[in-house]
């Protein structure tokens, strides 16, 4: 058969965005940070967990979407697609941000920033930002500014321990960044490593916004301890379940976006496992 009849296959050409054009917000295209504004706020009006009480529900972007959004787009471009998101959502769904624009920077910003963070490029800036948020936890608003705000100071080790499941995702993303544990959330590994590495990354990401996140709620509502300790530990297992679901999400988008070929942004997860 003639060369002119032959069929050759050509693996995808990898590519890069570059942060020189006047399109891109923080080296990722303005079309990809629009589009995952649009999903996020879509994403807001589907409920997954109805609040006991009523006051709102924790949607599907709150779930999955917005730490997906990181792993993609990077800490930076995440964070502004997470806002815009958040800012649309907040409109069209306000049941998916009860606290109005507090919920639209913690639960939207700063749960995509968390998930750009993912990166071991960023290691540095998410190890310094886990100990605050351990901190944060220890300290606001019950030790500080307690009392003196209405809050009962802890006595003995219960309510810290209710937040065992966050010094487990912290503990979980040292492994992460710091051992070849890390690598397996890359291209070349088998399926299993990456779907493993994935639930790692993703539970690191949303245990490490919700130090900020819970205590700003508890502050602002009230909460008398021992309902946050309460809280605490049914929250626990919920985060968990979230980041399982993120885990097959990010493992099933991640290999179609790989196959692709299509451009990555620099700095983000998915440009540092292609």
């Amino acid at each position: 058969m003639s060369e002119n009849h032959e069929i050759q296959e050509k693996e995808p050409e990898e590519r890069e965005f570059s942060g020189s054009s006047s399109s891109a917000i923080y080296d990722a295209p303005l079309s990809w940070v629009a589009l995952f504004g649009a999903l996020l706020a879509v994403g807001s009006l589907i409920p997954i967990i109805v609040y006991p009480g009523g006051g709102g529900y924790s949607s599907l972007s709150n779930t999955i979407l917005f730490v997906l959004a990181g792993f993609v787009l990077g800490p930076w471009a995440g964070l502004i697609a997470g806002l815009i998101g958040g800012l649309i959502g907040l409109f069209i769904a306000p049941g998916a941000f009860p606290l109005g624009l507090i919920d639209v920077i913690l639960t939207a910003g700063l749960q995509s920033l968390m998930g750009g963070l993912m990166a071991k490029k960023w290691k540095t800036y998410f190890l310094v930002w886990g100990v605050f948020n351990l901190i944060t936890v220890w300290v606001f608003p019950y030790n500080w500014p307690g009392p003196s705000q209405g809050f009962s100071n802890p006595e003995g080790f219960g309510y810290i321990t209710s937040y065992w499941w966050v010094f487990m995702g912290f503990a979980l993303w040292l492994v992460f960044a710091f051992t070849k544990f890390g690598n397996w959330v890359k291209r070349d590994k088998k399926i299993y490593q990456q779907f493993a590495a994935f639930i790692i990354a993703s539970y690191a990401a949303i245990t490490g916004f919700y130090g900020i996140y819970g205590q700003v709620y508890y502050f602002v509502l009230k909460y008398p301890i021992e309902r946050t300790i309460t809280e605490n530990y049914l929250t626990g297992p919920l985060f968990m379940v979230s980041a399982i679901a993120q885990g097959i999400v990010a493992t099933l988008v991640f290999r179609a976006l790989w196959r692709t070929g299509l451009r990555k942004v620099p700095g983000s997860l998915l440009e540092e496992t292609s």
